[in-house]
């Protein structure tokens, strides 16, 4: 039987693959870009995939054969929310044009026959626009995919920062395609955030994307164990409140707990509050505390409970290996974070803590017994996290179909 002709595997030539995250904050989009490299490495021999990442901890992840990373220089937030150069003394104009002008290249060397953007449609400041001129004017044929975490933020304040943006008429005129990377059941951003019709007929809700190895059989536990706690913030930048505070109460109330803990700080965590976080669990044999870890599925699914903020990968990491969870999610700038949280909450995949547990050990202690003891009598329903499968095969049938489009897009930007 003939292969069909947009099967990956029917072609000779390579299928290549830019992703592209802009990455100035924490590890999500930098890991969320090597498990879909991973993906889809796995399902096409042909394909290569190269990064463009402006991750501060580049190496942090084993990327998969096939594939290899470019490094932008690194972002950062100032007070304002506003993004600034990380490390180099430069104005926010120069390091957006060294930062578009690398990717600029990178097209034009790599010749893509697919540019994955992760989460943002024109880049911090605009630095993708270039980009999408050039791909629009040169007839490469590249296809361009969007893909976007399930939760933006709220639904007005998403609405009105994609319309601010031109975020909208780009996805509607110039994207090919966009990747939803979560379950239309638990958040829609095409509803939520009145996406037009233009845009949802090109949309595909993958599911969420995770590691394949966060997707392994959890091993059931001994109730008679003591019970495992893994706390993590992700990359930790802004999580040391939570561990602080979850630390206070596993040596105050819970000290004489039958427990094993791993707290993994994050490499990103400032240097002072890494010491502090020593000298608050030393002396006690019950904590295991790692700045950072290979083996982060490994440990959730020993864990008979997880404490973490509400990233995207916290979370579906946890529910993927079916650990229990106690969150609580950032709110500012954003309410991404918690807006995703509520709504898995709502369904019982989670528990949200309040914010007031950061300053009473009493009830951070409170909550990880309620959770503990939940989560014995009723473990909770793992989620199918295949998305990094989906879009792999998505992103493949379109670099197949690459060549003359059969439409002129709008002009992108000014």
């Amino acid at each position: 039987m003939p292969s069909h002709p947009l099967d990956p595997n029917a072609t000779r030539r390579p299928l290549r693959v830019l992703t592209y995250s802009h990455d100035s904050f924490g590890l999500g989009h930098l890991r969320r870009s090597v498990t879909l490299a991973s993906a889809l490495v796995a399902a096409a021999p042909c394909a290569q995939v190269l990064c463009l990442t402006g991750s501060p901890v580049p190496d942090l992840f084993p990327l998969p054969e096939r594939c290899d990373l470019v490094k932008l220089p690194s972002l950062g937030k100032n007070e304002a929310g506003e993004y600034v150069a990380r490390r180099l003394p430069v104005s926010s104009s120069e390091i957006t044009t060294l930062r578009s002008e690398l990717v600029t290249a990178t097209v034009r060397a790599f010749r893509p026959d697919l540019l994955l953007v992760d989460h943002t449609p024109i880049g911090p400041g605009g630095e993708l626009l270039p980009v999408l001129r050039r791909l629009q004017n040169d007839a490469l044929g590249t296809k361009l995919v969007l893909g976007l975490r399930d939760v933006l933020d709220t639904p007005l304040r998403a609405r009105a920062e994609l319309q601010r943006l031109g975020a909208v008429e780009l996805l509607r005129s110039v994207y090919d395609h966009v990747l939803v990377y979560g379950e239309r059941a638990v958040f829609d951003p095409v509803q939520e955030y009145g996406l037009p019709d233009q845009i949802a007929a090109k949309t595909t809700f993958t599911g969420p994307v995770v590691p394949e190895a966060a997707r392994a059989v959890r091993v059931p536990l001994d109730p008679d164990e003591p019970h495992h706690v893994v706390l993590t913030t992700g990359g930790g930048e802004d999580g040391y409140g939570l561990l602080r505070a979850a630390v206070a109460a596993l040596r105050g109330p819970l000290r004489d707990a039958a427990l094993k803990i791993t707290v993994v700080a994050g490499p990103l965590l400032a240097e002072a509050s890494f010491t502090a976080l020593q000298r608050a669990v030393h002396g006690d044999a019950r904590f295991d505390l790692r700045r950072s870890t290979d083996a982060m599925h490994a440990l959730l699914r020993s864990a008979h409970l997880a404490i973490g903020m509400g990233g995207y990968n916290t979370v579906y990491e946890s529910l993927a290996s079916g650990t229990p969870l106690l969150v609580l999610p950032r709110r500012r700038p954003r309410e991404e974070q918690y807006e995703r949280c509520r709504r898995l909450e709502a369904r019982g995949h989670l528990r949200v803590l309040d914010e007031a547990t950061l300053s009473d050990p009493h009830a951070m202690a409170a909550a990880v017994r309620t959770s503990l003891a939940a989560a014995l009598l009723t473990p909770p329903a793992q989620l199918r996290c295949e998305g990094a499968d989906i879009a792999a095969r998505t992103c493949l049938r379109l670099a197949c179909e690459r060549g003359d489009r059969s439409r002129r897009p709008a002009q992108v930007g000014n």
